[in-house]
């Protein structure tokens, strides 16, 4: 079974991609490290910067949140109608 999951793309994977948002259909059992492999296979670039293969965690480098809560665990289960935003952090001073 399919689910659908719209990522909201900020910052530099809005150029990377090409578009400010995609609506993503993936397996029902999907993890955030599922969508951001085939995003990395997909585009490359940042996204096979944005999980640390020895840990499963979002690198502090990259902002994931998932509906609206930071995530740092890229082995979440991602669910239907999931709203994913991908960011890096701002920097201020």
């Amino acid at each position: 079974m399919n689910i659908c999951v719209k990522v909201v793309l900020l910052a530099n994977f809005r150029e990377i991609v090409g578009e400010k948002e995609v609506v993503k259909g993936i397996s029902s059992n999907s993890t955030l490290r599922n969508l951001l492999d085939e995003f990395a296979n997909k585009y490359g670039r940042d996204f096979k910067q944005m999980v640390n293969p020895r840990t499963g965690e979002i690198s502090s480098e990259f902002l994931v949140s998932v509906n609206g809560r930071i995530a740092r665990d890229a082995n979440v289960k991602l669910n239907n109608n999931d709203v994913l935003i991908l960011t890096i952090p701002a920097g201020g001073g």
